[in-house]
Formats: C-alpha cells, sequence, structure tokens
C-alpha cells in the first residue's frame, strides 16, 4: 500500500518537543546491561525478556535490545557511535506511532491516508525491527524472534498488516534520510588535537 507524505516542520520547538516525547517513553526503562548479556554459542546475542504472556512496552523492549547489542563485541561498527542507532530508532517508532494518532508534529516522516483507529504498537515493533536489522543484519535472526513475539501479543485483526506496513514505510524513509549523514567518514584523530593546540 502507498502512502504519501506531508512536509514536516523543523524548528527548536518541534526539536524540544520530541526530545521531551522521546524522553518520556523511556521513563520506565529500569533494566541494567551487564557484561553477562553477550552474544550466545550461536554468536546471536541472548535478549532479556519477560514472560511471553506479559505485555512489554515495545519501546522499552526494544530498547533493551540495542542495549544488549551494543555491548556485544564486534556488533557496533567501531567508527560510528551506538547512540547513532539510538537516535534513528527513535525517531522511526515516534514517527511511526504518530502517524496514526497524530498527537503531535513529525520529526521528519508523516504518512497521510492512515487510519487512527490503527495499532500503535504494532506500527511500533515493526518500526524498531526494521531499523535495527538494516544497522545489525547479521543478528537478524535474533531480531525476527523478539518480532514475532510481539506480534503475537497484539490481536490479528484486518489493519494489522497496514499498522505493520507503517512502522516498515516510516523506518525505511528516515534510514534513508540519514544514510548520508556522514557517521561512516573517518576523522583524523590526530589533526583534530593539533588544530586545537593552535587554538590554544
Amino acid at each position: 500500500m502507498g502512502y504519501g507524505t506531508t512536509s514536516p516542520l523543523s524548528n527548536s520547538k518541534v526539536s524540544r518537543s520530541i526530545l521531551i516525547t522521546l524522553t518520556l517513553l523511556c521513563t520506565d526503562l529500569s533494566v541494567e546491561v551487564t557484561e553477562s548479556h553477550g552474544a550466545s554459542l550461536d554468536g546471536q546475542p541472548q535478549i532479556p525478556r519477560g514472560p511471553l504472556t506479559q505485555s512489554v512496552n515495545p519501546v522499552v523492549q526494544w530498547n533493551r535490545t540495542l542495549l544488549v547489542i551494543g555491548r556485544t563485541p564486534g556488533a557496533q561498527p567501531a567508527t560510528i557511535h551506538p547512540t547513532r542507532s539510538f537516535a534513528i530508532m527513535h525517531a522511526a517508532i515516534y514517527d511511526a506511532v504518530n502517524t496514526i494518532d497524530r498527537a503531535h508534529r513529525p520529526y521528519l516522516v508523516q504518512l497521510t491516508g492512515v487510519t487512527r483507529h490503527a495499532s500503535l504498537d504494532a506500527a511500533a515493533d515493526a518500526a524498531a525491527h526494521e531499523v535495527v536489522v538494516k544497522l545489525y543484519p547479521k543478528f537478524q535472526a535474533t531480531f525476527d524472534v523478539q518480532f514475532q513475539q510481539s506480534l503475537a501479543q497484539i490481536a490479528d485483526g484486518d489493519g494489522k498488516a497496514e499498522e505493520i506496513n507503517i512502522g516498515l514505510t516510516v523506518a525505511d524513509r528516515i534510514l534513508a534520510r540519514r544514510s548520508n549523514d556522514g557517521s561512516n567518514v573517518l576523522v583524523d584523530s590526530s589533526r583534530l588535537r593539533e588544530g586545537s593546540s593552535t587554538k590554544g
């Protein structure tokens, strides 16, 4: 299904609103990731989860997943700071959810022609899953299991497929916007030190 887009407004007030919203979404994140949460014998990270019968906020759960990935040896590219992954994932979740409930101004993406009765959780799960799969493809098997477990807690309905597609579409568009953000550019730290010393 194709979606139209509206142009997001970009200013300091909107940016502050987005930061506040994402902060509130993550305030109930109370998980400590220790060194024991590393790669398992099959090379996939061990993601801590509660009982499958227990409903878990998708934002909290995908935060846990990304925290574990960030501490898995060799998972994070040495030249890219892990905060970039968190920023992209939360931007995707935010815009996917906001596309449906339209309670706030979008960060980058606002799809049009979307029902307001869609499941926010399904859209958030799909957006987060798409981001982490694209950023950490070698761990897709782990991400796929978590995604299916999360979707299993959401009632099936005629709109479930659309909700998932909303998350995928938003995530892909944000990933495309960040694909040339300069994060993979190597910086010679010695030249930075030389520059700072000359200024002094």
